[in-house]
């Protein structure tokens, strides 16, 4: 029998997998609809984005900022238990 950490992994990833299906199927309509508006040799001249690069830019942000918070929490504790200590007794 698989753990409860085994089972939510597994859920995360089919609806990650049902996800991205999701975001094909939309891009894909997306592109035969704009294919055929007017106005679609314009956006060929406006430049692309590496969605990789993109993907990569936000987690290392999101990264900095678990790090940061990760040293704001240890500080935080750091400094209530140097407060809290001598204060307590029996």
């Amino acid at each position: 029998m698989s753990s409860v950490q085994e089972q939510y992994t597994e859920a995360v990833q089919q609806a990650q997998n049902a996800f991205t299906a999701s975001v094909e199927t939309w891009t894909k309509a997306l592109k035969d609809v704009a294919g055929k508006a007017p106005f679609a040799g314009a956006a060929a001249e406006a430049p692309a984005l590496d969605p990789s690069a993109v993907v990569d830019q936000v987690f290392d942000f999101a990264a900095s900022l678990l790090a940061a918070q990760r040293d704001f929490t240890k500080r935080l504790l750091s400094t209530t238990a140097s407060v809290a200590g001598p204060t307590t007794s029996s």
